[in-house]
């Protein structure tokens, strides 16, 4: 038998529920022996056809479709380390992460030909790009490598020590920062994933609407080493998700809060039998308690809530169904604000400034420890250093907890921003607007948002003599930053607030923002 224990559990899959639907993606429908046919061919063709050795590195560039869940199986089997790329990141953004992670295959949607193209030229250790449709010049194409690869269930030797995947997650360096997972990891967060949040069953049918480079795409494996089904959603609109529940009687998803927010403005919501859904795990920005109040009244106690980063897959902290709704009036406004409890088999305490544990309703720094955190930042020791410390990894995050242990976020010792979701670290965007010859100083900051719970805002000051306006420097950043990633507004004032050291004090721009909330994120 192989030693891969996570190949062994998709094959099981795969003998168990050969016939079932394992993937549905509009009009198409796998089943679970095609997708592990699928699978394994391509494992195949990468380690004994092209040549890629157990531990090399493959990025997957893809939008959400049953391609890039074949290609993840078939990096499980050949014992290769994915690099999910964001299909919204910036040509330059990809192009650094694959010469970061030193990735020798590229497996891409045939949309980012043009990117392909210049990763070709640019990145020395990149040996083969594999285009899902048409493939372009130099390019080798899915059906082409899967035709040469063996069916029959291959799969590699892997240890639980062996790398699962590098992970790039924006730093306050400017430059993303690879976080890197081991098998261990990616076995330890299926299972407590299932005995945290809600326990997968067979007939579950998992309807994935955020990216499956995000938070969604870890509940694939867990769902499809049960026997259910996952839908992948190829364009999200709050009307097509609607469709698509009714139509496909989703029991499951994870949204980020802002999908729960649409999903009660849709004014076209009664038209469609929402009745299948049991779970809706959230997570990935704080969720305003008013809202998760009238989401619960309008669709009942079907929410689970969960709190993890890059550096340490959820669930780090998760609050279940049953806290949703039990306990006193008092109880509840506190645990509603909060994002739940410490996870089973997760270590989770507070730490203050001064290096002790935070007492009851005193702020306190995260700290986690358990199997699910990362070895380190790839190629980075010094920043692996700064944040695992004597076993413990530091979040940067926050918070205070109640005398009943639920834990609540209120700030970040990290400057990052949630908008949607999506981390964005304002050192990386404040790097891009220096480059603009105009700008002389500048500062982001994230800023209340109802639509994306946070804002990117910069604010900026210009060099003498120089003139630009903030339509200009939006467009600057329109060529170097992923969407989600650009200030959504550009204020330009003579002089940016200092500290008498001449530190820039961006909590004088943030404060006329959130002096009024409770919560500063």
């Amino acid at each position: 038998m192989t030693k891969n224990i996570l190949a062994g559990c998709l094959a099981r899959a795969e003998r168990h529920f050969a016939d079932k639907p394992a993937i549905i993606y509009g009009d198409r429908q796998l089943t679970f022996a095609q997708v592990g046919e699928a699978a394994s061919r391509l494992a195949s063709a990468l380690a004994t056809r092209l040549g890629v050795s157990k531990g090399g590195r493959v990025a997957l560039l893809l939008p959400n479709c049953p391609e890039l869940t074949i290609a993840d199986w078939a990096l499980i089997r050949a014992g290769l380390v994915r690099v999910p790329l964001n299909p919204r990141l910036a040509p330059a953004e990809i192009e650094f992460m694959i010469q970061d992670s030193e990735a020798e295959v590229v497996v891409y949607g045939s949309d980012f030909e043009s990117t392909v193209a210049r990763l070709r030229e640019t990145s020395p250790t990149l040996r083969h790009c594999i285009a899902v449709g048409a493939p372009g010049l130099g390019a080798l194409a899915w059906t082409e490598v899967l035709a040469k690869g063996d069916p029959d269930n291959f799969h590699v030797d892997t240890d639980m020590d062996d790398l699962y995947m590098i992970l790039y997650t924006s730093g306050t360096t400017g430059r993303p920062k690879g976080a890197v997972t081991t098998v261990r990891s990616r076995w330890f967060t299926v299972f407590t994933s299932a005995a945290n949040e809600n326990f997968v069953e067979e007939s579950d049918v998992m309807l994935h609407v955020a990216s499956l480079g995000h938070g969604s795409g870890t509940k694939v494996l867990n769902h499809y080493v049960k026997g259910a089904t996952n839908v992948y959603l190829p364009k999200f609109t709050i009307e097509e998700f609607c469709q698509t529940v009714e139509a496909r009687r989703a029991t499951t998803t994870w949204v980020v809060p802002t999908i729960i927010g649409m999903l009660l403005d849709f004014p076209d919501r009664s038209k469609y039998d929402l009745s299948s859904l049991r779970t809706v795990v959230y997570g990935g920005a704080p969720m305003p308690v008013e809202r998760l109040k009238k989401a619960l009244a309008t669709f009942g106690p079907i929410f689970v809530q969960v709190f993890g980063l890059s550096e340490a897959p959820h669930p780090i902290i998760s609050m279940g169904k049953y806290d949703h709704i039990h306990g006193t009036q008092n109880q509840l406004d506190r645990r509603l604000s909060s994002a739940g409890r410490p996870s089973l088999g997760v270590e989770v305490r507070l730490v203050t400034e001064h290096g002790g544990e935070a007492e009851v309703g005193e702020i306190g720094e995260i700290a986690v420890r358990g199997d699910n955190v990362m070895v380190g930042y790839w190629k980075k020791p010094e920043a692996t250093a700064e944040v695992i410390r004597d076993g413990w990894f530091y979040t940067g995050d926050l918070a205070i907890a109640d005398r009943d242990g639920y834990i609540e976020i209120v700030d970040r010792k990290k400057d990052m921003i949630i908008s949607g979701g999506y981390n964005v670290y304002p050192r990386e965007v404040e790097e891009v607007l220096y480059g603009h010859p105009a700008v002389r100083e500048c500062a982001v900051i994230g800023v209340p948002d109802a639509k994306w719970g946070e804002a990117v805002k910069a604010v900026v000051s210009i060099r003498p003599c120089q003139i630009t306006t903030a339509e200009e420097l939006l467009e600057h950043c329109r060529k170097y930053l992923a969407s989600y990633k650009k200030p959504q507004s550009i204020d330009l004032i003579d002089e940016l607030p200092k500290s008498p050291n001449g530190k820039i004090l961006k909590r004088e721009l943030r404060k006329p923002y959130w002096d009024a909330r409770r919560r500063s994120i």
